[in-house]
């Protein structure tokens, strides 16, 4: 039973007093699509979202590259449209915007973060993607020659009815771009941190190429990327229309040859997974016994599932640091961390910090010199506990 992990709380009795889901993964041995057991409310879980994409620079460098990549492979210009479905406060639609000239449409139905898309320019639809606002987005701005969807599709409840909306409001020619946490990379990587809630799919190419082919889409590309610990970027025009490349029936080979249309193999993972969490909790266990103190950075959706998994509290883990202004003051959900600015990094700095937000782990070692100057360690849960210096990530 875990909470919902970005449901930040405003004391540390309610963080750990607050309502539990059950959170288990199950396996479809019909299309060998991996999806949660349990759906809990979405109006819950995005209706007024934390997570602020343009308070990450990482991500910020990341979408800048997008942009220009996707400009100029589908020539793009300043009579096109692209969407972002859940495009959070438009960090990657500014891009686009501002840096390229092109007309964007941002889709999220998080009001907050609607109304930070708007004040930067950037017209918003404050709805869940669905038929009925595809319906209203061609009504209103017409037919898009670009739809992008990052980070967005592994937490669609109905995946098909999603294609089905792209479909409907897709120019001919137009190109859906989905980029997602990669399943290989899931596996190899062993980010179990990153099955929460609003995580709802776990996506191989296998079970897409069949899901698209149903809604009169088909993948014609495929593309791996490092950000948030192993992603890919999925290319997806109407049937028929650009023939696919050889990077897709690659992909699908090797995924064939990693098992994932076994479920044997998600079993072997999840022993895995238990040695690890063992792990972790014994590590910290032996650091505090000897006086340590430990903090942690990074209040990310997959940083409290590692914090609720291995059942850390404040005897364990002090404080978290986090750059989102919404989250400062708030209590870790299920843990009751409290969450606090860097300023408390610097006046009362642990001994080991560990980084929750390891897909960043680089960037966070970089923007705390300080720290590390002091002599302060720092701990990396996944793939496997380590403890690495600042000299480890020389800035470049």
């Amino acid at each position: 039973m875990m909470p919902l992990a970005n449901n930040l709380a405003t004391s540390a009795i309610l963080a750990q007093t607050m309502e539990r889901f059950p959170l288990q993964v199950m396996f479809c041995k019909s299309c060998a699509l991996s999806q949660l057991s349990v759906l809990v409310d979405p109006e819950l879980l995005f209706a007024h979202y934390t997570y602020r994409s343009s308070v990450n620079k990482g991500y910020i460098l990341h979408c800048r590259k997008m942009a220009q990549e996707l400009k100029g492979r589908l020539g793009l210009g300043p009579d096109e449209l692209v969407v972002d479905i859940a495009g959070n406060d438009g960090a990657l639609l500014g891009e686009f915007k501002s840096e390229l000239g092109v007309a964007v449409v941002n889709v999220d139905p998080a009001q907050n973060l609607g109304e930070l898309a708007t004040a930067r320019g950037i017209p918003t639809i404050s709805k869940f993607w669905s038929m009925q606002v595809a319906q209203e987005l061609v009504e209103r701005y017409g037919r898009p020659k670009l739809i992008t969807a990052t980070n967005v599709f592994a937490h669609v409840d109905d995946v098909r009815a999603f294609l089905r909306a792209v479909k409907h409001c897709l120019r001919e020619d137009g190109v859906l771009m989905l980029e997602f946490p990669y399943l290989l990379e899931f596996i190899k990587e062993r980010e179990f941190d990153t099955v929460y809630f609003e995580h709802l799919s776990f996506i191989a190419c296998l079970p897409l190429l069949e899901l698209t082919a149903k809604e009169g889409l088909q993948v014609f590309d495929v593309q791996p990327q490092a950000i948030h610990g192993g992603t890919i970027r999925v290319f997806i025009g109407n049937e028929g229309r650009q023939a696919p490349t050889a990077a897709v029936a690659a992909l699908v080979q090797e995924e064939v040859e990693q098992g994932f249309d076994r479920f044997e193999t998600y079993q072997d993972w999840a022993h895995e997974i238990d040695a690890l969490v063992a792990d972790l909790k014994a590590q910290v266990r032996t650091l505090k016994q000897s006086g340590a103190r430990i903090a942690a950075f990074g209040a990310s959706a997959k940083g409290n599932t590692l914090l609720n998994v291995c059942r850390f509290n404040t005897d364990s883990i002090e404080y978290i640091v986090d750059d989102t202004p919404e989250k400062l003051g708030k209590f870790s959900p299920g843990t009751g961390i409290p969450i606090v600015a860097r300023s408390v990094l610097a006046a009362s700095p642990p001994d080991y910090l560990v980084i929750l937000a390891w897909n960043f782990a680089k960037e966070i070692i970089q923007s705390t010199l300080a720290y590390g100057d002091q002599g302060g360690r720092y701990i990396i849960p996944i793939p496997a506990f380590r403890i690495v210096s600042q000299s480890e990530f020389p800035s470049t």
